[in-house]
This record gives C-alpha cells, structure tokens and sequence, in this order.
C-alpha cells in the first residue's frame, strides 16, 4: 500500500521542471543589459529576465537599481516571443525590435527604460 509520504515525492517527479506562461515566475525574455555602449563586457551590469505573458508595456528596471541602459543583448526568448524596447515609459516613441545575439544600442545615448514582450499567448 502506497501511503501519502511516497505518494506527494513521486506526485513532484512528474511536475514539469521549468515554468510556463501560466507560471507566476515564468520569464519570456533574458537580456544581457548594459551601462555603456557596444555591448562591451566591461560594462555589463548583469542577465535580466523579463517575466510574465507579455503584451504590455513595462519597465525594464523594476527595483530601482539599475544604471542607465545604454545597450542590450538578448540571450533567450522562449519560442516565439519577440521583445522591443523603448526609450520611453509608456512605449510610445520609436520602437528597437532586440533580436537574439545581437547588441542593441540606446537611441542618442538616451537609455532604455521598457519593453513589450509579443507572444502568442500575450495578454491582449
């Protein structure tokens, strides 16, 4: 007979290991962000995740601890998300599509602030 303290550790073996979109900690994007231009090592700050379903507008510096933003490169988006950034709050001037592996550079020295993740389970 199977008694509930064998029963709950097998239950965890078959949860999925990473989170899905449904997930409070699931991230859509990873982003290496930096405090100077080019995308150069001496200024990396450190890999940001951009979390939740995306299709909105957020901040790319959610604890107030960020330096400036003056480039970015993206290492992982899960399948099918596209991440944009902006030079703006809202997301409303001029969009930078980041692609994967390629560094991104800050309009006119002005950082980065936010970003729209695009998935196809997006929140409209």
């Amino acid at each position: 007979m199977l008694t509930s303290s064998v029963i709950l550790p097998l239950f965890g073996l078959v949860l999925p290991a990473t989170a899905g979109p449904s997930d409070p900690d699931f991230y859509n994007t990873v982003a290496n962000i930096y405090s100077g231009d080019g995308c150069a090592e001496s200024s990396l700050v450190w890999a940001d995740p951009i979390f939740g379903r995306g299709g909105h507008c957020q901040p790319l510096d959610r604890n107030n601890n960020t330096p400036d933003i003056l480039s970015y490169m993206v290492t992982y988006n899960f399948p099918e998300c596209h991440a944009t950034l902006y030079a703006d709050d809202n997301c409303l001037t001029e969009a930078f599509p980041a692609i994967i592996g390629a560094c991104l550079q800050a309009p006119h020295g002005k950082p980065f602030v936010a970003a729209v993740v695009e998935c196809p389970f997006s929140d409209p």
